[in-house]
């Protein structure tokens, strides 16, 4: 069993505090897979849907792929520990998906090539993301890719209150 080094779960605390409902967790080097990351990011999302609006099954399932996918790319492409942050902002409008590595590298997508084996993650990601930046750590000391996937305006939870 991997357990995580560092699992948060933070919500807005205090009377009419509306902060950003997020997940951090960190694995050190050759010790996640990527099913063990899109279970940590369901348990999320079905955490912050208790008691509120539930998210489409579309949602949920567009997240777990951007994890996957991201996760596989910082297994395969960059040595060390690795991190995922799954996180709704106060609105409710997206679900944010971030996974660090320490790569340095800048992830490129590859040109569409159906016969290609392989090398389609970052395709992926785009197609089902309304935006996808990665951002360089301190220092050189690796980046951090993330993606936002909308979530559909009539399926929006309830802020928390």
């Amino acid at each position: 069993m991997v357990i995580p080094l560092r699992q948060q779960l933070s919500e807005g605390t205090g009377p009419g505090a509306r902060a950003a409902r997020l997940r951090h967790v960190t694995w050190e080097a050759g010790s996640v897979t990527a099913a063990q990351a899109r279970e940590a990011a369901l348990a999320f999302l079905t955490e912050v849907g208790d008691g509120r609006t539930p998210l489409p099954d579309r949602t949920r399932d567009d997240v777990q792929l951007v994890v996957s996918e991201l996760v596989t790319n910082a297994l395969r492409h960059a040595p060390g520990a690795c991190g995922l942050r799954v996180e709704m902002p106060p609105d409710g409008h997206a679900v944010r998906v971030a996974v660090w590595d320490t790569s340095a590298d800048v992830p490129v997508a590859q040109p569409r090539n159906g016969g290609r084996v392989g090398g389609h993650g970052l395709e992926i990601v785009e197609a089902v993301s309304r935006a996808l930046t990665v951002e360089s750590l301190t220092a050189g000391r690796g980046k951090e890719v993330t993606a936002e996937i909308e979530i559909p305006r009539a399926a929006r939870p309830a802020p928390a209150s």
